[in-house]
């Protein structure tokens, strides 16, 4: 089987990118005509949009990031393809601007190429640090600033200093839903704000999700049922068989972040600021779903 990023390696970068301006061009332009324009001001800009989030996806899949790198490959390979490539500043500047921008063509992305079954009523929820410093410079760090960003991270056997990534998947291993917030919350906290505006839905979590009361809730006003396994020394555990089940469904979650970490760096924004944060982490999500669609592509035109 496949893997879902081989195409980075399988299949030529030029042919990578003019796919990826297309895909996100045309979902930018539908965007507008639903919304209206988004610059209501001013000329124009010779660099658009659409290339603005296309080399933002290339620099963080190809180049872990880092935009002095990934501009000056395109600007001395690829030189005829982005006329306008602007410099590290302004690019910089432009790309966090576009932060919302960037989730919205995520969102339109994922609905026309209905990369999630609208029959899909099950989703799949787990969460990952985001450090912003090292341990020893956590509190001088410019980006974020509290004891609220001092966190634990089990998994990773320490403390963390950042933020705590969210994220809902469906059973296909799609993003849907993702927030960020404090490292110091406790993933319980964050189940009531990402499923926000979601109704009828069955979400499996890990066993930090587990909280009875906001369960209760959410089965009652928005008949969502949130399943999280009881410890095995409980007064009522699960079955076995059951607890399988669910272990071989939370092992999906996990593989999407596992992708995500490991070929798009997820866990290291590499940003000075909270917004150029947000902002490489909606185009890692982005980059991410578009996965999908660039290997269902390229695998039809036999690449």
């Amino acid at each position: 089987m496949r893997g879902l990023t081989d195409y980075i390696t399988d299949v030529r970068w030029l042919d990578i990118l003019t796919f990826w301006y297309v895909v996100t061009a045309d979902a930018y332009r539908q965007l507008e005509r639903r919304y209206g324009a988004w610059r209501q001001r001013g000329p124009a800009p010779l660099f658009t949009d659409p290339e603005v989030i296309t080399v933002s996806l290339f620099i963080d899949t190809f180049f872990a990031g880092h935009e002095a790198l990934g501009l000056a490959f395109l600007r001395q390979y690829h030189p005829d393809l982005f006329p306008h490539l602007l410099d590290p500043g302004p690019f910089n500047e432009r790309r966090r601007a576009l932060c919302h921008i960037i989730e919205q063509v995520r969102q339109q992305l994922t609905a026309d190429w209905q990369l999630i079954d609208p029959e899909d009523g099950v989703r799949l929820l787990d969460s990952a640090p985001i450090s912003l410093a090292t341990y020893a410079r956590g509190s001088d760090t410019d980006t974020v600033c509290g004891s609220e960003f001092w966190g634990v991270c089990p998994s990773k056997g320490g403390k963390v200093y950042g933020l705590k990534l969210h994220v809902t998947a469906t059973t296909d291993q799609v993003v849907d839903r993702w927030i960020v917030v404090p490292a110091a919350w406790h993933d319980s906290q964050a189940i009531e704000p990402i499923l926000d505006g979601a109704y009828n839905l069955d979400v499996l979590g890990d066993g930090a999700s587990h909280q009875p009361g906001t369960a209760q809730l959410l089965a009652e006003r928005r008949n969502i049922r949130l399943w999280t396994a009881p410890r095995k020394d409980s007064r009522q555990p699960w079955p076995k068989a059951l607890r399988r089940r669910i272990s071989r469904w939370r092992r999906r979650v996990e593989c999407v972040f596992n992708v995500l970490t490991v070929s798009f760096h997820l866990e290291q924004p590499g940003a000075r600021s909270l917004d150029g944060v947000l902002a490489r982490l909606a185009t890692r999500l982005l980059a991410y779903n578009l996965s999908f669609v660039t290997r269902a592509h390229f695998a039809k035109m036999g690449a």
